[in-house]
C-alpha cells in the first residue's frame, strides 16, 4: 500500500504543476524556511546523584510550503539533524545519534520502522469549496492538541510517550469536510499503520465553539499479530484572553508491538503499552515578546506500573525581534519521572526565504 500511495503522489504531481501554470497568480506563494535549534543544559539523576550535559531538542529542519493556486497547496518538512537529550557530549548527543538513527533500529516519529528518511512529511492538498483532499506523507490523526506544534517547538524531554515513540508521519489519503456552521471539521484517513504492516483507519473531529475548541480522534490498526488495536484521543482547549489551557487524554487500547529484527519474538514497546496518557498545558502570553508555559504528561501503563512515568516543565520564551517570532530565546526547567530533573537554555531561529 505504501508503494501504491507513493506512485499515486508521483503521478499526480505533474497534474498539480500543470494546474498551477494554468491558474492566475491569485493566492500563489511559497516560503522556504531554515530552522536551526540549539539547547544546552543539565540533566540530573537523583538516584545516582550524577549530572550530565543535555542538548534537549537540538535539531535542524527545513520547511517548504505554499500555495500553487487558490485551491492547491503543499508542504514539505525535512528533519536533517536531531539529538538525544540524555547524551553527555555534543558528538554523541547530536551527530552520532543522527547517524545511528539511519540504521534499522527503533521507531522514532517520522522514521519508517527499518531505516530513517529525512522527510517528515510531503503532501499536497486540494480544497474545492468546503472540502479538502490531502495526499502524501502526513501526520496521522491522533494525539489531540499535543501534535499541533511543529517538532522544533516541542520540549522533547517532557513530551508524552505517544508523541515520543509512536511514528506519526505516514503515507496517507485524508479527505475532510468543513461543515456549513464554519466551526467544525470532519476528517477521515486511510494510511499505512505505524509499522507499515497493514493499513490504519482514522477519523477526527475539530471544532471551535466560542472559547472552547476540541480535537477528538480515533485510530485503529492491526498489530504484528493481526489483532486490531485502537488509539483514541480527546483533545480539549480553552482560550481565555492571554491564557490557553489544553487537556488531551489518550487511551491506548492494547499493547503496541514491534518486531525486533534480531529476534524472532515480538517485543512490546513498554512505554506506549496498554494504558492512558494525559497531557495538560497552560500557556500565558502577556505580550508579543513573552510567553510562559507549564506543560507535562502522565503516562500510565496498566500492564506494568513500573513503566508509568510523569513529566512536567516550566518554559519561558522571549522574542527579541520587534513584531516577529522568527528568533526565540527559551529557558526551561522541570522533571522527567521522579528520578530526573533538568534545566535548559536554548535558541531557535526561523529564517524564511520567500520564493514567489
Amino acid at each position: 500500500m505504501k508503494k501504491f500511495l507513493v506512485v499515486c503522489a508521483a503521478m499526480m504531481l505533474p497534474c498539480f504543476l500543470v494546474r498551477a501554470q494554468e491558474a492566475d497568480d491569485a493566492g500563489r506563494g511559497a516560503v522556504l524556511s531554515f530552522i536551526p535549534r540549539f539547547d544546552a543544559g543539565v540533566l540530573y539523576d537523583k538516584d545516582v546523584k550524577e549530572a550530565s550535559v543535555s542538548f534537549g531538542n537540538t535539531s535542524f529542519y527545513t520547511l517548504f510550503e505554499g500555495n500553487i493556486s487558490e485551491k492547491w497547496s503543499f508542504s514539505v518538512m525535512n528533519h536533517w539533524l536531531f539529538s538525544s537529550f540524555d547524551s553527555g557530549n555534543f558528538k554523541d548527543a547530536v551527530w552520532e545519534y543522527t547517524k545511528d538513527a539511519y540504521k534499522c533500529d527503533w521507531p522514532f516519529r517520522g522514521r519508517d520502522y527499518c531505516g530513517w528518511n529525512f522527510c517528515d512529511w510531503a503532501y499536497v492538498t486540494f480544497s474545492p469549496g468546503p472540502f479538502e483532499f490531502t495526499l502524501g506523507k502526513q501526520t496521522t490523526l491522533m494525539g489531540g492538541f499535543e501534535y499541533e506544534d511543529y517538532d522544533y517547538d516541542v520540549n522533547t524531554i517532557i513530551a508524552s510517550s505517544i508523541w515520543s515513540n509512536v511514528p506519526c508521519y505516514r503515507w496517507a489519503f485524508t479527505p475532510a469536510w468543513n461543515l456549513p456552521d464554519g466551526k467544525s471539521k470532519l476528517s477521515l484517513q486511510l494510511a499505512c499503520d505505524p509499522l507499515n504492516a497493514h493499513l490504519s483507519y482514522a477519523a477526527q473531529w475539530d471544532g471551535t465553539y466560542g472559547p472552547y475548541s476540541m480535537r477528538w480522534s480515533a485510530l485503529t490498526y492491526k498489530n504484528v499479530f493481526d489483532d486490531w488495536r485502537l488509539i483514541a484521543s480527546l483533545g480539549n482547549r480553552l482560550e481565555l484572553g492571554d491564557w490557553t489551557i489544553d487537556l488531551t487524554w489518550t487511551n491506548k487500547f492494547g499493547g503496541f508491538f514491534v518486531l525486533d529484527p534480531d529476534d524472532e519474538d515480538a517485543l512490546p514497546v513498554d512505554f506506549v503499552c496498554k494504558g492512558q496518557t494525559i497531557v495538560p498545558s497552560i500557556v500565558w502570553t502577556p505580550s508579543d515578546k513573552w510567553e510562559l508555559s507549564l506543560k507535562g504528561s502522565y503516562n500510565y501503563c496498566s500492564d506494568d506500573n513500573d513503566y508509568s512515568y510523569t513529566t512536567a516543565g516550566l518554559t519561558g520564551s522571549w522574542f527579541p525581534i520587534r513584531d516577529s517570532h522568527s528568533l526565540r530565546i527559551q529557558a526551561s526547567t522541570g522533571l522527567m519521572s521522579p528520578n530526573y530533573f533538568y534545566g535548559l537554555l536554548g535558541v531557535t531561529w526561523n529564517f524564511d526565504l520567500k520564493l514567489w
